[in-house]
């Protein structure tokens, strides 16, 4: 039970670092409309004299199974200093425990017992049209009776958030490349933040995670399949952030894991930088392309930064 729940959210959770809203607004001259099928995913060149950062941006989750050619991310590691990965997560078991004492309803309610009917039937219909069975989440909160579904909806449809990520460290590796993340948080606060959640922010919050549900089952694998030609506009018109992120808008976690995600990846490349030779980074396109986002602060630094038409 622990292990299955704890991959729950590591899945709802891993998003977090991509969070955005859905078609939300990128620069035009990062969004590059190609005339045919690029050899391989987008990349952009950040470069300080004889120092340079290719970065590849990455989606929220990736079909397991979407083929893309690697041909030019191990061009980039041959010789590289380091791969800079996204940041990661991670929560101490004191939290966890807590978190799992406090993830049911009060008396052993029900969930269909304390939605409105609209609501159930809504989580209901999305459960059932992704043939995943909600008998386990019966006696949940909303918002762990949706991080559960979620992740089984994830599982099922092969939905992964480690991906290409794993494939990307796992060719540095061969190219015997070290391997940092850009930072590590740990969520505990936020899953403090979520259990202390009213009841009204808990089911808003199951309805942004059903919208997430729906969204990657119709739209996931388009966002996939336009990433791996380097398509950045039909990314961007098929790309979903991160539901956990839009239940705690406004609360100081959200913004802080924002600035954060932001900021301890701009320091990674510019500490990058600093080194003669080349890095390869792999960071979310949430956090890499929009306003006051990654490139945006690279280029205020006075870097230069090349889009991938260049």
């Amino acid at each position: 039970m622990f292990k299955r729940l704890l991959l729950a959210l590591v899945l709802f959770t891993a998003p977090i670092a991509t969070a955005s809203t859905a078609q939300e607004t990128w620069p035009e001259t990062e969004v590059v409309v190609r005339g045919k099928a690029a050899v391989g995913p987008a990349l952009w060149r950040v470069s300080d004299g004889d120092s340079q950062v290719i970065i590849l941006g990455i989606l929220p989750v990736f079909p397991k199974k979407q083929k893309w050619s690697t041909q030019r991310i191990e061009n980039a590691l041959r010789g590289a200093n380091r791969l800079i990965t996204p940041p990661a997560s991670s929560v101490g078991l004191g939290d966890m425990w807590m978190m799992m004492s406090k993830k049911g309803l009060p008396d052993r309610g029900t969930l269909k017992d304390s939605l409105p009917p609209a609501l159930y039937a809504r989580y209901e219909r999305t459960a059932k049209r992704a043939g995943v069975s909600i008998k386990d989440f019966a006696r949940d909160k909303p918002i762990w009776a949706g991080a559960r579904l979620r992740r089984e909806v994830l599982q099922k449809y092969g939905l992964s958030d480690d991906e290409p990520v794993a494939t990307v460290r796992q060719l540095a590796r061969s190219a015997s490349v070290p391997v940092k993340a850009a930072g590590r948080y740990d969520i505990g606060p936020m899953f403090k933040a979520v259990n202390a959640m009213n009841e009204d922010s808990s089911e808003a919050c199951l309805v942004y995670t059903l919208d997430d549900i729906d969204f990657d089952i119709d739209r996931a694998p388009l966002a996939a399949r336009a990433w791996a030609v380097g398509d950045i506009a039909a990314v961007r018109a098929n790309y979903q952030g991160s539901a956990l992120i839009k239940c705690l808008s406004g609360s100081p976690q959200s913004a802080g894991i924002m600035d954060r995600g932001v900021g301890d990846s701009v320091t990674a490349v510019s500490a990058a930088l600093a080194k003669p030779g080349k890095t390869v980074a792999v960071l979310p396109l949430g956090l890499l392309l929009r306003k006051g986002g990654i490139l945006d602060r690279l280029r205020g630094m006075g870097y230069s930064v090349s889009a991938p038409q260049d």
